[in-house]
């Protein structure tokens, strides 16, 4: 009799093409050392990151103008309806920002809870920058997990699942999904993108 898998949780990632890639880096590189970039990408009040995540004026896809990642990022949605068997509908960007992890950042875990989608993208991802960590969402299976000493590497048992950065590639996932992003042990910036994602209005 074969186990079987319930209550999943989709995840989908992609690279974008080396085009978009390209231009989205010189254009997001330009952009954080403007005089607009540094005034719109702080230190965080509350985290280790500096990002114009506080300001909801602010999109880092029109200021520092990302027209081709934003249709690469709208074709990902639509696949994403389209693999989860969601009949597709018109997606919009909601919120759009810019995150500079220094050496030694860390994001704690949270949600993107209110919109449809969110997803990552990544401009500079050093090696050892620090993964996107997604966690079980299912508390009573780590409680259940913890306490009968059945966590593990194998597909059944992970306690989390980590996917590691790379310039170009695009993490997309439900937007009630937690995460948390993992110590940057590099002696770089990891520069990413975040992106929230909404139904067309």
């Amino acid at each position: 009799m074969a186990v079987e898998l319930w209550f999943p949780v989709p995840v989908m990632v992609t690279d974008v093409e080396p085009a978009v890639r390209d231009a989205t880096r010189t254009k997001v590189l330009a952009y954080l050392d403007s005089e607009r970039g540094k005034r719109d990408v702080p230190p965080s009040p509350a985290e280790s990151v500096s990002t114009s995540y506080y300001n909801q004026k602010i999109s880092v896809v029109e200021d520092a103008q990302l027209g081709e990642l934003k249709e690469a990022v709208l074709r990902a949605g639509a696949s994403f309806l389209q693999g989860m068997g969601i009949q597709p509908f018109p997606l919009e960007f909601e919120r759009a920002w810019a995150n500079v992890f220094p050496p030694g950042a860390q994001e704690h875990q949270h949600s993107h809870d209110g919109s449809y989608l969110s997803c990552s993208y990544y401009v500079e991802a050093p090696e050892k920058c620090g993964d996107l960590v997604f966690p079980d969402p299912i508390p009573a299976r780590r409680a259940h997990r913890a306490f009968t000493n059945t966590h593990g590497a194998a597909y059944f048992l992970m306690p989390e699942v980590g996917f590691t950065p790379k310039a170009g590639k695009l993490v997309m996932f439900e937007s009630w999904v937690e995460h948390y992003v993992g110590c940057n042990k590099s002696d770089q910036p990891r520069i990413s993108l975040a992106f929230n994602l909404r139904r067309a209005r």
